[in-house]
């Protein structure tokens, strides 16, 4: 009989590498690959980890790093649903929706751009607002 495991679970933290590095709260783009082995980690072959990158703008994000990473280094990436801190690139009143920027910054999201969340506090640039993540794809009204 043919079985099958969970790998990751709904709105659980995942380990990944991010290729060119960036600050904490910021978001990342859906994975660009995985590394050899399997992905707990435990192989002779490679760690399995999925590679992330910075997101391009008003695009669809994978997460939020958890803490600051060099170019090629390990971060945790906090997962929808959650309600995180996002460094913002501009003011961010609470409730509005937000969207990404090419360096994983938020701002307020425009109607043509797809939103990655909806703020819970508000935000100028530099500083952390906390935003509740989308599960999928939205837009903002």
């Amino acid at each position: 009989m043919a079985e099958s495991q969970a790998h990751y679970d709904p709105g659980a933290d995942i380990t990944c590498r991010h290729t060119a590095g960036v600050a904490g709260g910021r978001c990342v783009s859906y994975p660009v690959a995985r590394s050899t082995g399997g992905p707990s980690g435990i192989s002779d072959t490679g760690d399995g980890l999925l590679t992330v990158t910075n997101p391009a703008a008003n695009a669809m994000i994978f997460g939020v790093t958890s803490h600051d990473v060099a170019a090629g280094g390990v971060v945790n990436i906090m997962r929808a649903p959650k309600v995180v801190g996002i460094e913002c690139s501009g003011n961010v009143a609470i409730g509005a929706f937000v969207s990404t920027g090419t360096d994983g910054r938020i701002a307020t999201s425009a109607a043509a751009a797809g939103a990655v969340g909806r703020a819970l506090s508000a935000g100028s640039s530099g500083t952390f607002a906390m935003v509740e993540l989308f599960s999928g794809p939205a837009s903002a009204p």
